[in-house]
């Protein structure tokens, strides 16, 4: 099995990309399931509540529902909180750079402390921006995610994109709390084909991180499709040196499990 645990829809680069163009995308990579982000921030996107009417006609779709942090209210709390009780979305997404905050501003305890109680994971994004979106890269730095998981030492977190190009704190961050874990979606160059010469710094650049952190017990495999193509993505992680166990956690053990998904 294979899940891809980091993709969107919506209009990116220009194009519009539908979830029927996922599923096309999945099959011809052979991925079972993917994750749907919901990516309602900064005045764009789709909300959580459309990706979660989306994810009932596509049964191998997934949705992460989002908190748009400069709309963050009493309401937004509560609308969150009945889709996880409903078990409509399996993880909540913060767009940190992307939004001008840091994930341990105390106006977020609330929602980490409900998140907490219904065993459901977190997701920052992590590393570098889009070009095309202004935000500040400062936010969305993965040692700001220390600081949270020690004040939050119970709450289940992902760092997407492994703070990509800053991979090394990342790494420090993961070794340091058991609760954290990462993705290794988002490396490459955006809407371009993935060059032997990327691939070749991606596997060196994950081995370096393998010796720091000590295995890849705690990744979890994300491609950011529509912006990579998925079947060139899994080629590029199937290259990367690993052990059976460690690529079962990778490609589909761990997403069960952090995201309590039924196997």
């Amino acid at each position: 099995m294979i899940i891809d645990c980091h993709t969107h829809i919506g209009k990116f680069n220009g194009k519009e990309w539908t979830p029927e163009e996922l599923i096309a995308s999945m099959d011809e990579a052979g991925i079972d399931f993917s994750f749907l982000f919901a990516n309602l921030h900064s005045g764009g996107g789709i909300s959580t509540a459309r990706m979660i009417e989306i994810a009932k006609q596509f049964p191998r779709l997934k949705v992460v529902g989002n908190i748009t942090y400069a709309t963050l209210d009493d309401d937004q709390i509560t609308k969150i909180t009945q889709y996880v009780e409903n078990k409509d979305i399996i993880a909540i997404k913060f767009y940190l750079g992307y939004e001008l905050f840091y994930p341990f501003d105390e106006k977020l305890f609330p929602v980490y402390e409900m998140c907490i109680a219904n065993n459901l994971p977190v997701i920052f994004h992590t590393g570098i921006l889009e070009g095309s979106f202004k935000g500040l890269m400062r936010y969305s730095h993965p040692l700001n995610i220390d600081e949270l998981a020690n004040r939050f030492p119970d709450l289940k977190i992902v760092i997407a994109h492994m703070g990509n190009p800053w991979l090394m704190d990342c790494a420090a961050v993961v070794a340091r709390h058991k609760n954290v874990y990462v993705d290794c979606s988002g490396y490459f160059k955006e809407f371009s084909p993935i060059e032997w010469e990327e691939e070749k710094m991606f596997c060196e650049q994950l081995k370096q991180f393998r010796i720091f952190v000590g295995d890849f017990k705690k990744m979890l495999f994300g491609t950011d499709w529509p912006i990579y193509s998925q079947k060139e993505y899994l080629k590029a992680v199937e290259s990367v040196k690993m052990t059976k166990e460690e690529r079962d956690l990778v490609f589909y053990k761990n997403a069960q499990n952090i995201f309590n998904i039924d196997s």
